[in-house]
């Protein structure tokens, strides 16, 4: 299996934007409300057929590999820090839709540095891997389609739920 190492590199509106919104406690622009609560950032989410669901999400520290990723087709999903940050969470763009082996280019594999204080979305069909914590645990507030959650408890991994190996080892350098 072929090896390649990712640099985490910041998350910033500006580098995520192919892959999703970002969500900042201090975006640089004025409030949207300045009033208590201040409304200071905001981003879209959006759901296809059946309901939103927020799940509380928790997971371990790990090593900093992996080989797979998944895609959701039919939600956009939020990831919400709630304690544990920061973590590392790694994206690829999407590809064809109507095509469920049409794997993202490992060169196009992107690693970022998720601090607590700040939120995502990820476009539909973005290419994402499990978030990798830094301490020894991370909890977050994951925003979804219920379909989608059921589907990776299942797990099909062909309906919105597709999760596949890119044949490589990528390794996270921070």
């Amino acid at each position: 299996m072929q090896k390649r190492i990712i640099k985490v590199q910041p998350l910033t509106k500006e580098a995520f934007k192919p892959f999703g919104h970002v969500i900042l406690r201090d975006p640089g622009v004025p409030p949207f409300k300045p009033t208590p609560p201040q409304f200071i950032d905001r981003m879209p989410f959006e759901v296809d057929d059946g309901e939103a669901e927020f799940v509380y999400a928790l997971l371990k520290r790990r090593e900093f590999t992996f080989s797979t990723l998944e895609r959701h087709i039919k939600v956009t999903q939020g990831f919400f820090p709630l304690f544990g940050g920061p973590a590392i969470i790694t994206v690829a763009p999407p590809t064809d839709n109507n095509d469920p082996e049409a794997l993202p280019a490992p060169d196009s594999v992107k690693a970022f540095l998720l601090e607590s204080y700040t939120a995502f979305v990820l476009h539909r069909g973005v290419w994402h891997g499990t978030i990798m914590p830094l301490e020894e645990s991370f909890g977050y507030i994951l925003a979804t389609r219920k379909a989608t959650t059921d589907e990776s408890i299942a797990p099909l991994y062909d309906g919105d739920v597709q999760i596949r190996d890119l044949g490589v080892k990528f390794e996270i350098m921070l």
